[in-house]
């Protein structure tokens, strides 16, 4: 029986980046993964035409001290991004909204299309978010507070945010100035907005939440490659630390043996000091049956997904766009013109929209029917919005829905997006990263701080702070 310091289950991109810095340590790392592909529900997959992002994933916290940029850093990863102006752009019915990188552009676009001005509010909102941000620096013991932690935070600049109650107590539509949510207009932008960052919107999101929710555009990159590029990047670091990974490896039964862990997967037997889980509470419980991983998760998301490629006289260069298509909206994922790491001569896109994950568990006729009908939407939304680039051919590959991702991520429901906070106590349902009395870790969206790469890389970096 082989022996290692860590084993990793689940290659997600927590358990991806967990491992990566435990092996960077100079740990003994194993990293087990079910799927053939690491990535998770960030994923990727490949077609005769390039590589898709499984999801329509945008990549944020490149910033000086967010998670992804302290991740880039630690591990010395040398990955080409390209820094989106605008963040998002958004196509109304009869009008466009650029998310500007900057407040003044920002401002300068409110003014336009809503007549809002509104930079003394963005430019507070903003110090707020730094102070949000540093502060998960001080918590990464959440929700299992003690004193050092309370000391921490009181003895550093994120104690400001004590004097900003409301942050924690309203939701974000009650927080915004009366000009804001006097105008319809602007209400709906910001709602549809928020359902890619935050699961929800104004009215049931918690206000800290909607202040990082409205400015995660600002701080948005692609990456050459896409999530191909940084998976890869990522599998590399842990094999150049010594570290390896095992895929099409399922894990099959955790058990305690003394101060250790015996894992028995579909193929071997392996014994480690120290567990590192990114996979879901309920897998996790049904095969450890030790301790018992309690989650109130409430309504989690489901994603329906659209992939294809094209040809255009004219590329589009605003990566990330959401159109609004009859009630909702639908959120296009392009793959950079120039970058030919992902395909030669046509642009990879993913389209993504929320869905409720019931009416989704058989593949019956009306399972084929809804994909079929998504897949009409999707591209009489993209031959109406896109028809000035003069678009050549079009090569649609497939459809996804949550009974794909509940297939490759084993993922309950084939639910996505993480838990949906609706006040900040709520936030008290997330898994911390270290389990009591035990030599076992936690990463990924179901634990602290939450959704998206920036927090289950946030999260991945939390068990290495000890």
């Amino acid at each position: 029986m082989k022996e290692y310091d860590v084993v990793v289950l689940g290659a997600g991109m927590g358990g991806l980046a967990a491992a990566a810095l435990w092996a960077q340590k100079g740990e003994r790392v194993l990293l087990v993964e079910s799927h053939y592909a690491g990535g998770g529900c960030a994923g990727y997959f490949k077609r005769k035409q390039g590589y898709y992002d499984v999801g329509a994933t945008t990549l944020s916290g490149l910033a000086d001290g967010r998670p992804v940029n302290k991740i880039l850093k630690k591990l010395n990863l040398n990955l080409k991004t390209y820094h989106c102006n605008p963040g998002i752009k958004v196509n109304t019915e009869d009008e466009v909204f650029n998310f500007y990188a900057s407040l003044d552009e920002l401002n300068d676009e409110l003014i336009r299309v809503f007549n809002l001005d509104c930079l003394k509010t963005l430019k507070k909102w903003q110090a707020l978010e730094d102070l949000l941000w540093e502060s998960l620096d001080y918590v990464q013991d959440f929700p299992n507070i003690g004193p050092s932690t309370i000391k921490k935070f009181f003895m550093n600049p994120t104690r400001k945010l004590l004097k900003h109650p409301k942050l924690f107590t309203s939701s974000f539509y009650n927080y915004l100035p009366k000009e804001m949510k006097k105008n319809k207009r602007f209400i709906r932008v910001l709602d549809q907005l928020l359902l890619i960052s935050t699961q929800q919107t104004s009215k049931t999101c918690p206000a800290f939440m909607g202040i990082l929710g409205f400015f995660y555009p600002l701080d948005t990159h692609a990456i050459e490659g896409g999530m191909w590029g940084l998976v890869k990047s990522l599998e590399s670091k842990i094999q150049s630390f010594g570290g390896e990974i095992k895929y099409r490896s399922t894990c099959e039964k955790i058990e305690k043996e003394g101060g250790a862990y015996l894992i028995s997967t579909n193929k071997e037997q392996i014994k480690c000091s120290k567990l590192i889980s990114n996979i879901s509470p309920e897998v996790f419980d049904s095969l450890f049956m030790d301790k018992e991983l309690k989650q109130d998760k409430g309504k989690i998301w489901g994603a329906m997904t659209a992939y294809f490629s094209f040809s255009s006289k004219i590329p589009i260069t605003e990566l990330y766009q959401q159109v609004y298509y009859r009630d909702g909206s639908l959120f296009f994922s392009f793959s950079h013109p120039d970058d030919q790491h992902r395909s030669e001569g046509m642009q990879m896109v993913t389209v993504s929209t929320h869905v409720d994950c019931d009416g989704f568990d058989q593949r019956d006729d009306a399972y084929k029917n809804k994909k079929e009908k998504f897949k009409t939407d999707v591209l009489d939304a993209f031959n109406k919005c896109f028809k000035e680039h003069e678009i050549d051919e079009v090569a649609f590959d497939s459809v996804g829905t949550p009974l794909t991702f509940k297939h490759y991520t084993q993922r309950p429901n084939g639910e996505v997006g993480g838990l949906i906070h609706n006040s900040a106590l709520s936030l008290l349902r997330l898994i911390p990263n270290k389990m009591k009395n035990e030599n076992i870790y936690f990463v990924g969206d179901y634990t602290f701080p939450g959704q998206g790469i920036v927090s289950v890389f946030q999260s991945a970096l939390n068990t290495i702070k000890e």
